[in-house]
Formats: structure tokens, C-alpha cells, sequence
């Protein structure tokens, strides 16, 4: 591999551990520009929540803001790699991987949406793990341009592997639109909760009560009654009203309110 390009690599890898998730999507999909060219690209995260399941939060740089929102409200639901981005499968993959270019050419968000934009490549990277989708990146081109290459593609692949491992360290049970309101790192790092915490302390704060909270994570009410205790400790507070103001105050998450007894 080129130098430049493996220094390029390194500096993108590093800044997964180190950027705020919220924007990690986005510079990261600035930071390939430096190594894949690309003429438009979005992402998104993926909402794992049980009201919602759904991607949220697109983001893109290089792209039409009207044209993003077109796509964002409409067009992913007929997206031809839709129901590969619902399978939680960690992996990247180019359009035509899957699909036959004729097939593309005919498909109606390429008719509608693509040309547009002047596109019909597309390469994508799904970050998930264990049958949970965090996000997806995709980086489109011209067919002048012509399709991503086996090289370009095992560069993305890698630089996937890394988002996948950030993401599943920090939220084993997915992300959903409450943790985008909020600095998750900063909390998390102000309190040195550990991943468990985080969950439990999520889940407090939209106010799930503490026996559904054990049911969804599958632990006893015991377990749970001691990963409370050592939020508590670890926050320095003892009830929930301090908790809440605690956990507000660090993350700036506004009014919320809720949850049950202490």
C-alpha cells in the first residue's frame, strides 16, 4: 500500500477512538475522501430502540440538502440495498455486488434520485455487530468515474472494521435518536461508567422502570439493584432526583425526568 495512503488510514483509525460519536459518522466518511475518491456521499445512524427501529440523523457534506432530505423521507424505503443494511451484517459492499447494473439502471431511486445526482456506483459500509446496525456510510460515483475498486474496498472494509469495534464497545445494545441528544462520551468518561452503566443509566433516564430494565437486559433485579448502586456511587449521588440532575448536567440532555423509585 502507498505510504500517504496508510498514513491517511492510521489518521482516520485513530479518530474513530477519539471523535465524538455523534460526528464520527461524518468525519470519517470525510476522512476516506482522502483516499477513495467520491463525488456525493451520505450516512446515518440506526435507532434500535423499540419504538422506533429506524435510521435517523442523515448527514452529508457534499450533497444537496433538499436532495438529502428527499432521499432521507422517501427514497430509503425503496432503496435496492435497504434490506441488505437490515440484516446487521458488519460488512461493506458495492451496489453492483448485489444488484446487476441493468437491474440499477431500471430500479426507480436510480430513475428518480441518482440521476440527479449524477450517480450510479454506490459502496457502503454497515456498521453492526452481532445483528445490530449502528449506522451506514455510502459513497457514491459517476459511471464515468467508474466502480470502486477491490483495493478501495478492502481499505473501507478495514476502516469498518474499526467503527464496528468503537461502536460495540460503547453501545452493545445499539444507539438510538436519546443518545444523539446527548454527549455520550462525556458522561460516560466524567463517570467512568462502564457499558453496562451507560445501559442502565440510558434506560433510567427515558424512564423505564427498573423491572423492565432488568428484563431487557436479562439480569436479575439483584444485578441490577447493584449496577444502580454503582452509578449512584460513581456520580455522587443517592437518589434518583440527583441522579437525573447529575446525568442532565454533564450532558446537557434538557428536562428529562422520569424513572421510579430510587
Amino acid at each position: 500500500m502507498d505510504e500517504d495512503i496508510r498514513r491517511k488510514q492510521n489518521d482516520i483509525i485513530i479518530g474513530i477512538y477519539t471523535a465524538p460519536v455523534e460526528d464520527l459518522l461524518i468525519d470519517c466518511c470525510e476522512g476516506l475522501r482522502e483516499i477513495i475518491p467520491f463525488d456525493h456521499s451520505y450516512t446515518a445512524f440506526n435507532d434500535q430502540s423499540d419504538r422506533f427501529k429506524a435510521a435517523f440523523n442523515y448527514q452529508s457534506t457534499d450533497t444537496d440538502e433538499e436532495l438529502t432530505a428527499l432521499y432521507a423521507d422517501y427514497y430509503h424505503t425503496i432503496d435496492y440495498l435497504s434490506w441488505f443494511y437490515n440484516q446487521g451484517i458488519p460488512a461493506t459492499v458495492r451496489s453492483t455486488d448485489l444488484i446487476h447494473p441493468d437491474v440499477i439502471e431500471k430500479s426507480r431511486i436510480h430513475q428518480e434520485w441518482e440521476n440527479r445526482l449524477g450517480i450510479f456506483y454506490t459502496a457502503t459500509a454497515c456498521v453492526a455487530t452481532d445483528n445490530i446496525l449502528f449506522g451506514t456510510i455510502s459513497l457514491m460515483r459517476s459511471k464515468e468515474q467508474g466502480n470502486f475498486s477491490d483495493e478501495e474496498m478492502r481499505v473501507f472494509d478495514e476502516i469498518n472494521e474499526h467503527l464496528c469495534n468503537r461502536f460495540r464497545l460503547a453501545y452493545p445494545n445499539g444507539v438510538n435518536r436519546f443518545m444523539m441528544d446527548c454527549n455520550v462520551d462525556r458522561i460516560i468518561a466524567a463517570y467512568s461508567l462502564t457499558p453496562r452503566e451507560w445501559e442502565v443509566s440510558s434506560l433510567l433516564v427515558k424512564g423505564v422502570s427498573r423491572a423492565e430494565i432488568a428484563d431487557r437486559l436479562s439480569i436479575s433485579k439483584n444485578t441490577l439493584k447493584h449496577h444502580i448502586a454503582n452509578i449512584y456511587r460513581k456520580m455522587h449521588v443517592s437518589n434518583a432526583m440527583q441522579f437525573f440532575a447529575a446525568f442532565n448536567r454533564v450532558g446537557n440532555i434538557g428536562g428529562s425526568s422520569g424513572g421510579d423509585e430510587k
